[in-house]
């Protein structure tokens, strides 16, 4: 078995994946943002930075913030899929650097 590029396959996993929960956590929290601005007639100071916490965290407010978004019907940012790619990255990291070059035994 070639742990070089395991690890290497699975630091490429691990990035997409945070990537992929990156992208998810801004378009969904600058949505709720937006509403909430236009709900409030603009008079709202939401940003999205408030929520960088629910990033890799669902406690709190933003588990209250996602349970009314769930009951209004929205898709749901789901903070294990930063966790899940963090886990990649670091074991797939880890592996690489543990791994012997190819052809020794």
């Amino acid at each position: 078995m070639d742990f070089k590029r395991l690890g290497n396959t699975l630091m490429a996993a691990g990035a997409v994946a945070l990537a992929g929960a990156l992208i998810w956590w801004f378009s969904f929290y600058s949505a709720l943002a937006r509403d909430f601005s236009r709900a409030t007639g603009g008079r709202g100071d939401a940003s999205i930075f408030d929520a960088w916490t629910c990033l890799y965290s669902s406690s709190g407010a933003c588990g209250l913030v996602a349970g009314i978004a769930s009951l209004a019907g929205k898709t749901v940012y789901e903070p294990m899929v930063f966790w899940v790619g963090l886990a990649g990255l670091i074991v797939g990291l880890a592996i690489r650097l543990a791994a012997k070059p190819a052809g020794r035994a």
